[in-house]
């Protein structure tokens, strides 16, 4: 029986110890397109054996030296998948059965038969090929196992940087509220550590917090969104958003719950500020209005003055309509100042130059007002970095604060402000003096506070409060002391930097 032309040569190694059966069958398989090797006894066969590692061994059980189920049992020790087929002779049925149970392929008595031969051959060849397809099948399985092992491994990887690198803070939490997951920003920012319980680390607690919306989850099996105040690692305070999901085995009971939080404290932030703006819009507007009432007075006075040729009344209208003008463009530039912010632009600024230029564009304001201004600037006053327009608008909000006490005691006696420079040492000292109606207590206490204002609804509440906000911002601080009818004393204290 010739092999198929696509099925792999199978090597045979045949042994006997009579030459004659040697000779006739290896030209009878070699015929059938096998490749044929003889030895004529078990220590040849084993040699040859151990070179070329044959497919199939065809050996007779009696042989002189090494008998036949020696050389199975050597053979089956050295390569177990080696087919061997046994050859005995009539009646000695009992030898051949033993070289079965030490896992013979099969057994062929003489005299030989090329049917039985063929037969032998043919179950062992079928064992072969099944062994084959199994390696092949064995193989391809292996493949495919590593291809899905390094593609599991690809998508933990690329979960893992997703986790790590998701722009909120994650946490996986057990029904005790401990971690058991963190990414890497949540790690980052805040002093926990895996095992710890979530309280602690969010909130330096020893109780859960109330309303947990992990404890939620885990009793209802449902998503949930909560905000909370967090401190971080760093002692700030964090708004977070936070959303929890439950995780759950082949729809099992819930083990786990993942709990993703955002950091929105920049648009709180944001929030209140604009809030805070809608909430007081009435009492700007307000000021507004009621400049703008004087605007129209002073337009009024103009028209009249152009008509009737009367120069004082055109003085009047104009300096009106100048103050209001002045008085509005302030109060815009303090609203925009609170509500963006703006970063302040250093330069290194002659406080002297500085300190006449806000005199100067002071004394203008106060033409036509019975409030007089007095000017002590130090002449060795230095130079040194500040913003210039921001120092100029602080300087010029407090002295507005200052004409407005003096205009409301209204008296018309001696109404004075006197605006001060000193230098020292390694600072600078700007005072701002007037003898107006003062502050109570209460006031002074609030008067820095966003809003606050003592003028009713001639004052925003903001003039104050930027000029604070620009000083603290230059280092500096404001010192106030006022009593009732006593007028007022502003004295700002700036670290001089060069």
């Amino acid at each position: 029986m010739a092999l198929p032309e696509t099925e792999k040569k199978i090597s045979i190694l045949l042994v006997d110890d009579e030459e004659s059966i040697r000779r006739v069958l290896s030209l009878t398989l070699f015929d059938d397109g096998y490749d044929v090797a003889t030895a004529g006894d078990g220590q040849e066969a084993l040699r040859i054996f151990r070179q070329s590692l044959p497919d199939i061994v065809i050996s007779d059980i009696k042989m002189p030296g090494m008998s036949g189920i020696e050389l199975l049992e050597q053979i089956k020790a050295e390569h177990p998948e080696t087919e061997v087929i046994m050859i005995t002779g009539h009646g000695d049925l009992q030898t051949a059965i033993e070289s079965l149970k030490k896992d013979a392929t099969d057994f062929i008595t003489k005299p030989l038969q090329d049917e039985t031969l063929q037969i032998a051959i043919g179950r062992a060849r079928e064992r072969i090929a099944m062994r084959r397809r199994m390696a092949d099948y064995t193989h391809t399985l292996e493949q495919q196992v590593a291809e899905k092992i390094a593609h599991l491994e690809s998508s933990r990887r690329r979960s893992q940087q997703l986790f790590d690198e998701s722009p909120c803070y994650i946490t996986v939490q057990d029904a005790n509220l401990r971690m058991t997951e963190a990414n890497q920003r949540f790690m980052a920012d805040f002093d926990g550590h895996i095992g710890m319980h979530c309280f602690q680390a969010y909130k330096k607690r020893s109780q859960p917090c109330p309303d947990c919306p992990v404890m939620t989850t885990f009793t209802d099996g449902q998503p949930h969104q909560s905000e909370m105040q967090v401190t971080a690692k760093d002692g700030t305070l964090r708004h977070l958003f936070i959303a929890t999901a439950p995780i759950t085995e082949n729809n099992g009971p819930i083990r786990h719950v993942i709990e993703m939080s955002t950091d929105i404290t920049e648009l709180r932030y944001l929030q209140n500020r604009l809030a805070s703006l809608g909430l007081h819009a009435g009492s700007v507007s307000h000021a507004i209005k009621g400049l703008l009432t004087n605007l129209d007075a002073g337009v009024y006075l103009l028209n009249t003055g152009r008509r009737k040729g009367d120069d004082q009344r055109l003085t009047e209208g104009l300096e009106m309509i100048n103050q209001s003008a002045g008085r509005i463009r302030r109060m815009i530039l303090d609203v925009l100042f609170y509500a963006k912010e703006r970063g302040l632009e250093f330069q290194i600024v002659d406080a002297l130059e500085l300190a006449r230029e806000v005199c100067a564009q002071f004394s203008a304001r106060l033409q036509n007002q019975a409030v007089t201004l007095e000017c002590r600037l130090d002449p060795g006053a230095p130079a040194f970095s500040m913003d210039p327009v921001a120092m100029r608008t602080a300087l010029a909000n407090i002295l507005d604060n200052a004409l407005d006490a003096c205009l409301e005691r209204g008296d018309g006696n001696g109404l004075k402000i006197t605006f001060g420079l000193q230098a020292k040492s390694d600072y600078l000292i700007f005072d701002i003096i007037d003898n107006g109606v003062g502050m109570d207590k209460a006031a002074v206490e609030n008067l820095f506070d966003l809003f606050f204002s003592s003028k009713g609804g001639r004052g925003t509440g903001l003039g104050l409060f930027v000029a604070h906000q620009i000083i603290t911002r230059h280092g500096g601080t404001i010192h106030v002391s006022s009593e009732k009818n006593q007028g007022s004393h502003f004295r700002i204290v700036l670290p001089v930097i060069g």
